[in-house]
């Protein structure tokens, strides 16, 4: 997984507000060893209703105020250092690659997990007993010594997803503790900076006012040289919610160099976007329409503000873009920077705009 992936994915899953460790991966990623029939209707414990099928799913309001978490203050007040070290036990004498299961989540439980985890997240719903962590006479719970989740043969409760939230909630918690996140130094761009150069390119390039949505900055180094990038992403507060109801939802990245400042990667992500892969007959129409080209510089000198001379565009060719249904075209500029604008097929929207200094 690339530099790119890792983050946003990171970025995207984590349980709460600054909780970021390797376990987030795991929350709706685990691999079960086997699936049953599907089964019966769960019932319900404690929390209102929820219709997964249609407009009747729970959303957050996003207008102001901007929705708060609790969950930190939560996990500080509750968790105590045998909870914290029965994780560090478990995640480093006992566990092994992913949990083990009986069967996997169903489609249904598992949109109702994203609905109830902002729920979790944002509005203070919390389970009525944790997640039992022993064999033992429960209907539904993860055996620690096995490293193995026992589903019940039924779909499971609201009561029940909400352990299971919980607990990855609190595993993130304590390992978030062990992780030492790398700092910017002093010739680094700051947070501030970063997050006002994110802003501008995003709403510059896709004309959308980003105050109402979530953003996520995060400081980070790659590489031999340790070179440093802030990621910043910005998402809908229920961005779970709209998965779970297949609504369409829209997410921005933003790399940015921390040393120059240079913003070098500005990206459109659309939930629900259909992709048009690009056969050899399309390529051969497209190198011949010069208009993709024009679009590509139209992007740079109006979206973007460039104001240096453009002194050659071209096409790329690489398989991976035609699968993906993307036409990327290189801008050079006359002092040997250049920028690479990818087009959506057949609509020559912009996806994603790289910037990349000379050497």
């Amino acid at each position: 997984m690339n530099k790119k992936n890792v983050l946003a994915t990171l970025a995207i899953f984590a349980i709460s507000g600054g909780l970021l460790a390797a376990s987030t991966f795991a929350v709706l990623h685990f691999v079960p060893t086997s699936v049953p029939k599907l089964y019966g209707e769960s019932t319900q414990q404690g929390i209102p209703e929820m219709t997964l099928a249609n407009s009747k799913i729970p959303v957050l309001k996003v207008e102001a105020p901007i929705p708060a978490t609790t969950v930190q203050e939560y996990l500080e007040q509750t968790m105590t250092d045998e909870d914290i070290q029965q994780i560090y036990h478990y995640f480093d004498d006992i566990k092994v690659g992913a949990e083990a299961s009986n069967r996997k989540m169903t489609d249904q439980e598992t949109k109702r997990l994203k609905v109830l985890k902002e729920q979790y997240n944002y509005e203070g719903i919390r389970p009525q007993k944790p997640l039992p962590l022993k064999e033992g006479n429960y209907s539904f719970y993860l055996d620690l010594n096995k490293a193995t989740y026992v589903y019940p043969e039924r779909l499971l409760t609201d009561e029940e997803l909400l352990q299971y939230i919980d607990w990855y909630s609190r595993v993130n918690f304590a390992l978030s503790k062990r992780i030492v996140e790398p700092q910017p130094d002093t010739k680094d761009i700051s947070e501030a900076d970063a997050l006002a150069k994110a802003h501008d390119s995003v709403t510059r390039l896709f004309d959308v006012d980003v105050s109402k949505l979530k953003v996520t900055a995060s400081y980070n180094k790659f590489g031999p040289g340790q070179i440093g990038e802030w990621f910043v992403l910005f998402q809908p507060y229920n961005v779970e919610t709209l998965q779970a109801s297949g609504e369409t939802y829209f997410m921005y990245d933003v790399f940015i160099d921390s040393l120059t400042g240079n913003v070098i990667d500005t990206t459109l992500f659309n939930s629900n976007y259909k992709r048009t892969p690009i056969t050899a007959v399309m390529k051969e129409q497209i190198s011949q329409d010069h208009s993709w080209l024009d679009a590509a510089k139209s992007i740079v000198r109006e979206k973007q503000g460039e104001t240096r001379k453009i002194t050659n565009a071209s096409i790329i060719e690489d398989v991976k873009y035609d699968q993906r249904g993307i036409v990327a075209i290189t801008i050079n500029l006359e002092d040997g920077n250049k920028y690479i604008t990818e087009l959506r097929y057949p609509e020559k929207t912009l996806r994603c705009l790289l910037y990349e200094p000379a050497l």
